[in-house]
C-alpha cells in the first residue's frame, strides 16, 4: 500500500538522483550516457593483435618500445598511450570510470552550452555509484536520471540461469520504488537493457520479460541496448508486447548501428517505439572535432551519416520520436582525455542539424519535448 501511495506521487513527474521534478524542468536531455561505471569485464585482454594506424607493427607504444598486450592492459591512461587507446587497444582504465572531479567539470562542459538533464543508463553490474551521481548533480545543477536492469552476458549476476523473470522483475522495481542498494536514490528509467541477439538468448528473454513487467508495475520507460541485431528487434519488441508493454514507452538504442536500413527504422517506428542515436561524436576527437562540414558529401563519418538519417525520418513525420545522445562510457571519450565530450551535441551536432536544413522546433522535439514525454512515470498496473 506504501509503494501504491508513493507511486501516484510519481504519475508525470520525471524521477532523478534528487528526487521528483516537473518534465518541464529538465530542458535539453541526453538521453544515453554513463558518468561513474566500470566495463573492464567487457574488454579483457585476447589474442588480437591491435594494429595502430600509421605503423608497420603492431602493440608499440609511443616510447617506441615493444609491449606486451598485458602490459598495456595494466597501463593507465595517459598521454603517451593514448595512441593505443584512441586504437582501441584494451587498456583496463579506459573502462573505469570513477573520478568524480573529472565528471564534474565534463558535465560542467554541458551544462554552460545548454545542458539540462543527463539519463546515466549505468545498470545493474556495471558498479552504479547513485551517490556519486547525486553529488555531481547537487555540483553542477544538471538532473541525472539513473538506468536499472540487466546489461550484456558478461555483466549478468553469476546464478542469472536460475534466476526466474519473477526475481528479476523484483530488483528491477525494488531499485526504482526503493532504490538502489541502501542509497535510497531510486533508478528512473529501466535500462539500458542488454540484448545483442544473434540469436536472442534465454537469458536476454528473461531480461527483456522482466524489464517489462517492472516497467509496467512501476510507470518508468524502458531504454534497449540494441534490442537484437537488425531485425531481430522486431523479436524484442513482440517479447515486450507479450507481456502486455507499451511499445510508446519503449526507446530503441544505438539505433545509429542500422542508419543505413531506413525501411527497418520506419517499421520499427510504426509500431510506436522511439529510434535514439546515441553513438553521435564518437569518432572525433579534440583534434578532429570542427571537421563536421555540410558540403561534405563522401566519406560520411557516422554521425553524419546519422544526420542524413534523421533528417530524412523527420522528412516521413517522424520527429516526435527521434531521441540523441554520446554514449560517453570510456576515458577517451572525454575532453580530459582528448575525446568529444558530453557536450559535442549541444555544441557541435545541433549547430550541424540546422546547417543541413533541419528546424529549430524539430531539435526542441528531439533534444526537449520527447524527453519530456518518455522520462515522466506513467500510471503503474
Amino acid at each position: 500500500m506504501g509503494f501504491e501511495m508513493d507511486s501516484n506521487k510519481d504519475i508525470g513527474k520525471v524521477i532523478t538522483v534528487r528526487g521528483r521534478v516537473q518534465p518541464e524542468s529538465i530542458g535539453v536531455t541526453l538521453m544515453h550516457e554513463h558518468l561513474f561505471l566500470d566495463l573492464r569485464k567487457n574488454h579483457l585482454p585476447h589474442p588480437v593483435v591491435v594494429n595502430i594506424p600509421g605503423r608497420s607493427e603492431p602493440l608499440i607504444t609511443s616510447d617506441d618500445f615493444p609491449a606486451t598486450e598485458l602490459q598495456i592492459w595494466e597501463s593507465k591512461i595517459d598521454s603517451k598511450n593514448l595512441n593505443l587507446a584512441n586504437a582501441v587497444a584494451p587498456i583496463s582504465d579506459n573502462y573505469l570510470l570513477t573520478d568524480e572531479n573529472v565528471a564534474i567539470d565534463e558535465v560542467n562542459d554541458f551544462q554552460k552550452s545548454g545542458g539540462g538533464t543527463i539519463v546515466d543508463v549505468t545498470s545493474i553490474g556495471l558498479k552504479r555509484d547513485p551517490e556519486a551521481l547525486r553529488r555531481v548533480s547537487q555540483a553542477t545543477g544538471i538532473h541525472f536520471v539513473m538506468g536499472t536492469g540487466y546489461y550484456q552476458k558478461v555483466f549478468h549476476p553469476e546464478d542469472m540461469d536460475e534466476r526466474t523473470v519473477e526475481n528479476l522483475t523484483q530488483e528491477i522495481v525494488r531499485d526504482v520504488t526503493i532504490g538502489v542498494g541502501g542509497t535510497g536514490i531510486r533508478a528512473g528509467v529501466i535500462g539500458e537493457i542488454g540484448v545483442n541477439g544473434n540469436p536472442i538468448t534465454f537469458n536476454e528473454e528473461k531480461s527483456v520479460r522482466a524489464s517489462t513487467r517492472a516497467s509496467l508495475l512501476t510507470g518508468a520507460a524502458m531504454t534497449f541496448h540494441r534490442g537484437g541485431t537488425g531485425a531481430e528487434r522486431h523479436t524484442t519488441l513482440d517479447l515486450v508486447v507479450s507481456e502486455g508493454g507499451d511499445l510508446g514507452r519503449v526507446i530503441l538504442g544505438h539505433s545509429d548501428e542500422i542508419a543505413d536500413d531506413l525501411e527497418l527504422m520506419k517499421e520499427l517506428l510504426d509500431r510506436g517505439v522511439y529510434i535514439q542515436f546515441d553513438l553521435i561524436g564518437r569518432e572525433f576527437t579534440v583534434d578532429s572535432i570542427d571537421s563536421l562540414d555540410p558540403q561534405n558529401k563522401s566519406d560520411l563519418s557516422v554521425t553524419e551519416k546519422d544526420a542524413i538519417t534523421i533528417q530524412k525520418l523527420i522528412d516521413y513525420g517522424f520527429e516526435d520520436r527521434i531521441l540523441l545522445s554520446h554514449d560517453v562510457c570510456w576515458k577517451t571519450h572525454l575532453r580530459k582525455y582528448g575525446g568529444f565530450g558530453y557536450s559535442f551535441i549541444t555544441e557541435k551536432f545541433l549547430p550541424y542539424l540546422r546547417e543541413i536544413g533541419v528546424q529549430e522546433y524539430q531539435i526542441n522535439m528531439m533534444t526537449i519535448e520527447n524527453p519530456k514525454r518518455v522520462l515522466p512515470f506513467v500510471a503503474g498496473v
